[in-house]
């Protein structure tokens, strides 16, 4: 491969992540020189979140723009939920992902779930301490394979305490 075919090529690297800051702008990174570029990112909301981006140093590399206000932990915990929207049926999840502000799970049950169904979630999770957490969390989507929700208490997310270490380890 000729050096010029080299530098068209994209980066194979594991894709970057690049917050969205609350102005809707990013600051992407090129992971070849180091070179920043700050773009309005208000027009790829509710779109595409992955850029092919070419640098001033001749590179492609591939930017992800994450809308989220919270970083989210791709996890695998086995769990329980209680329903208090419908007379507090019960069963068990596995969540899959989770942030500070909620979490999303898989359930033999998701047909059963409704928006805003009001719930209280138990889960253990990997730390050295195993430690059980218990929050209270409302339905805010519901997909084929999966249930999205919000906990309880919007804006009371410090990342002190177990939940907040585990999601930044």
């Amino acid at each position: 491969m000729a050096d010029n075919e080299k530098d068209a090529t994209v980066a194979t690297t594991k894709i970057p992540i690049t917050y969205v800051r609350p102005d809707n702008t990013a600051v992407i990174t090129c992971p070849h020189c180091g070179r920043q570029k700050t773009l309005q990112a208000l027009s790829f909301k509710g779109h595409k979140h992955k850029l092919k981006v070419k640098c001033g140093c001749d590179k492609v590399f591939t930017a992800h723009l994450e809308f989220r206000k919270k970083v989210r932990k791709k996890v695998n915990l086995r769990g329980k939920y209680v329903n208090h929207s419908q007379e507090d049926k019960a069963g068990n999840i596995v969540v899959r992902n989770i942030s500070l502000s909620g979490l999303e799970f898989t359930s033999y049950d998701i047909q059963d779930f409704k928006l805003d169904d009001e719930l209280t979630l138990t889960f253990t999770l990997h730390d050295e301490h195993l430690s059980e957490i218990k929050k209270g969390a409302v339905v805010r989507d519901i997909r084929p394979n999966s249930v999205g929700c919000e906990f309880d208490g919007s804006g009371n997310y410090g990342y002190d305490g177990p939940l907040g270490y585990f999601i930044m380890s």
